[in-house]
């Protein structure tokens, strides 16, 4: 394969994702793929991609890159970048010729950015994923002189492509409320400890990582049955409690099994919102019944294919204002 893209500068964790393996947690392999899916298809729409398509994802700091042919991409995330030492604007599709060079700086707010290119990354599909997994040997991550190919794509009509900022996820200020469903390990706390989870703020650690975010905070009570329970599946979102009450969040590259009391698990809709959540971020958690999670969960759906279609010129968005609050509509029909 011809090698498109050469990365100069790989200042932090740099990983190829996409939406990550499905169906294969029954063999002990985790779905890994975007910390924040939210903002990485809206990537991968920028550029005319299909939601789910290979990408680049960065933690804090962006990489450089040069190209050694004419590519369309997009760089999301709240971060300042040049092309050729020329600032230009990120959640927007640019046009690069052979010899640019692409830098990006680092996150302003948020913990995860997102590279997307026309075409879509090349890489090796294990178990039906290009998803970077390196605990599983799972592809690596990516280094200073490391040289990628992307697939084929009419590059016309997919430069210019432009994101307003009232239609971006905002991941700036200090603190966030998650969304949860209870349990299912309820009969493992006590009711003041589960009033603690729901009512005190905790602080994401540094100890954080793509695989779980450990939380600092009041010490969640467990009842007679304690911390310790059969082991039993695991699921990205779930909310582990272990014998020193502090909970921990599993996340993208979670196990697949565990023996920890859950206490809640996260709303789909929400995960990428702590995902995005830097060490010394305080959380509050809220309790939603199921049925409410999956009306959220399918308002951001909604949601997502309007971005979409209003990418691909299909719809218009304009500003309302509803008791005094200003949101964003759209105009149009998704097809």
């Amino acid at each position: 394969m011809k090698a498109l893209i050469e990365l100069l500068r790989v200042p932090s964790l740099l990983t190829i994702q996409d939406a990550g393996r499905k169906g294969y947690r029954k063999l002990g392999v985790p779905v890994s793929g975007y910390m924040d899916d939210y903002s990485a298809r809206i990537a991968n729409y920028l550029v005319g991609n299909p939601g789910n398509t290979p990408l680049l994802e960065f933690l804090i700091a962006g990489p450089s890159v040069r190209f050694n042919a004419s590519a369309v991409f997009a760089v999301v995330g709240d971060v300042e970048v040049r092309l050729n030492g020329v600032p230009i604007e990120p959640w927007t599709s640019h046009w690069a010729k052979r010899g640019d060079i692409l830098e990006v700086g680092t996150l302003k707010s948020g913990l995860y950015g997102y590279i997307a290119f026309a075409g879509g990354i090349k890489c090796e599909r294990l178990l039906e994923s290009c998803s970077t997994y390196p605990r599983a040997n799972l592809g690596r991550p990516l280094r200073t002189g490391d040289r990628l190919s992307l697939g084929h794509a009419l590059l016309t009509g997919r430069e210019g492509r432009y994101l307003p900022p009232e239609l971006r996820p905002d991941y700036s200020g200090n603190k966030r409320e998650i969304r949860v469903v209870l349990g299912p390990n309820l009969e493992h706390f006590t009711e003041k400890g589960i009033e603690t989870f729901l009512s005190e703020t905790y602080t994401v650690t540094p100890e954080s990582d793509r695989m779980g975010y450990r939380l600092e905070g009041p010490a969640i009570e467990h009842s007679k049955a304690g911390a310790d329970i059969v082991t039993e599946p695991l699921l990205p979102g779930a909310v582990q409690v272990p014998a020193n009450g502090k909970p921990i969040v599993m996340m993208r590259d979670a196990q697949t099994t565990g023996g920890y009391a859950k206490i809640a698990t996260v709303v789909s809709a929400d995960l990428h919102l702590l995902a995005q959540s830097r060490p010394g971020m305080k959380v509050r958690f809220r309790a939603v019944g199921v049925e409410e999670a999956q009306e959220i969960l399918g308002r951001l759906e909604k949601r997502m294919e309007a971005i979409r279609a209003f990418l691909e010129g299909k719809m218009r968005a304009y500003k309302v204002k509803v008791g005094g609050k200003e949101f964003t509509a759209f105009a149009g029909k998704v097809k």
